[in-house]
């Protein structure tokens, strides 16, 4: 999505906690393309958003019913 691409663009610059909070929202999204395009731009943050709370919501994701949300 182009979010992710401004995302991996920014990197750690975007790991404000207001962005993170929006982003944990994404992440918990009913819809499986949602929950997949927060994956994918949490993972172009890299460390600066390994927080426990979001470390939780990876592990969440990795037993995702919906296979691209699993390997975003």
């Amino acid at each position: 999505s182009s979010a992710a691409d401004a995302v991996s663009h920014l990197r750690a610059a975007a790991a404000t906690s207001e962005f993170l909070a929006q982003l944990a929202k994404l992440l918990a999204d009913s819809n499986e393309d949602v929950r997949s395009s927060a994956a994918d731009a949490l993972g172009k943050l890299g460390p600066a958003a390994a927080t426990p709370e979001f470390l939780a919501q990876i592990a969440k994701l990795l037993a995702d019913s919906d296979w691209g949300v699993r390997h975003s």
